[in-house]
């Protein structure tokens, strides 16, 4: 899946649970004030949401999406409005996730301490005070006030999450998410013969080298070395092919048949295996259980466990309506605004890209935000 789409699926899909609803009114870009925080985004109950902290809200997110973008060499913008409205949706639920949480604090006997008070304190001096940030607070904002709350908002939604994600009964164990190691070589099979060729093909394709193919027979001699006593490696170097590596899911569904042959052997077993359309697979199991794969596997599937716990948490949770002036929202420029790298040369971004930014209290059932510029 490319970056777009794995940004997307989770952003649309975070804003369809929670159902954004729309407020009606009209605002065109020329009738708004500079002044963000006297204008109406949103409201909560009764709770008037400012344009202001929407708009430090969006920046830190659309930091992000412009981090990874340019980290993986695409403009995350290119292509139509359906980035841009990802972004404002997952603000917009973010903010609406940040109050109810707060909201609930109580419930999970939830508060924040007096050192994690002062941390906030701490980070809001280290945001307004940086050079590097000026730039970027120049188009987020930086209202000393509003930064302070938001932090700390932030800072008891990610406690009482946390709490919510700890209650969590886990049902996985090592054993259900067990992965066993292989090595393999690849004897690729001459694929079927084109009907006829092209009669204008570049003399480059010409005196292209040829491809290298292999048949049943080569990859069984192979296996026999192997059952033999040598290593696949050494057989797969002398042939000038390339062993590799993987791991298997045990209780796991296998697509391929490298895969479906793979979960059933034991250490030291070894196998031939066709994988139609591709060739003839040299297969050897190294481990019944790959430790460092398993104890990933686990990780990520406790993980999971905890997020749908929480997300089954939010969803009863009582709410207050939360009414969005999507036009409000349109009017903060996101394309011809960028905020990643602002002020600094691409050198100073190669540097720094390894760097990460003070966040207090990000709740991380969104996708992580910045809280200042690179």
């Amino acid at each position: 899946m490319s970056l777009k789409n794995r940004i997307l699926s989770g952003s649309l899909a975070a804003a369809m649970v929670l159902g954004l609803l729309t407020g009606c009114s009209t605002v065109k870009k020329s009738d708004l004030s500079k002044d963000y925080s006297e204008i109406v985004a949103a409201t909560y109950g009764s709770e008037k949401i400012y344009l202001d902290e929407v708009n430090y809200n969006l920046r830190n997110r659309q930091l992000m999406y412009e981090y990874y973008g340019a980290m993986y060499g695409m403009d995350i913008w290119a292509g139509g409005d359906e980035m841009v409205e990802a972004l404002r949706q997952e603000t917009m639920q973010s903010i609406l996730q940040t109050r109810v949480l707060c909201a609930h604090a109580a419930d999970y006997n939830v508060e924040l301490t007096e050192e994690e008070k002062k941390l906030a304190e701490t980070t809001l001096d280290e945001i307004l005070n940086t050079e590097d940030n000026a730039a970027f607070l120049e188009i987020a904002g930086s209202d000393q006030e509003m930064l302070s709350r938001i932090l700390l908002d932030n800072a008891l939604a990610n406690k009482v999450y946390h709490t919510i994600l700890e209650e969590t009964e886990i049902q996985t164990d090592e054993e259900k998410v067990r992965r066993n190691a292989v090595s393999y070589v690849l004897f690729k099979e001459k694929p079927a013969e084109e009907e006829s060729e092209s009669e204008s093909a570049s003399a480059e394709d010409e005196t292209a080298e040829a491809e290298t193919y292999y048949t049943e027979a080569d990859a069984n001699a192979a296996l026999a070395e192997v059952q033999g006593g040598k290593e696949l490696k050494a057989v797969a170097e002398a042939l000038e092919l390339t062993a590799s590596t993987g791991n298997y899911g045990i209780h796991e569904e296998q697509k391929t048949e490298l895969g479906k042959k793979a979960i059933t052997m034991t250490k030291g077993d070894s196998a031939v295996v066709y994988e139609e359309g591709t060739g003839w697979y040299v297969v050897v199991c190294d481990s019944e259980k790959d430790e460092d794969a398993t104890a990933q596997a686990y990780d990520n599937a406790v993980a999971e466990e905890k997020e749908a716990h929480f997300a089954e948490v939010y969803k009863d949770m009582s709410k207050e309506s939360f009414k969005v002036n999507e036009d409000v929202i349109a009017s903060l420029d996101v394309v011809n605004t960028p905020v990643f790298n602002i002020g600094g040369s691409e050198e100073e971004t190669e540097a720094e890209s390894g760097s990460e930014t003070e966040t207090t209290g990000e709740t991380e059932a969104e996708s992580p935000s910045e809280t200042a510029a690179q």
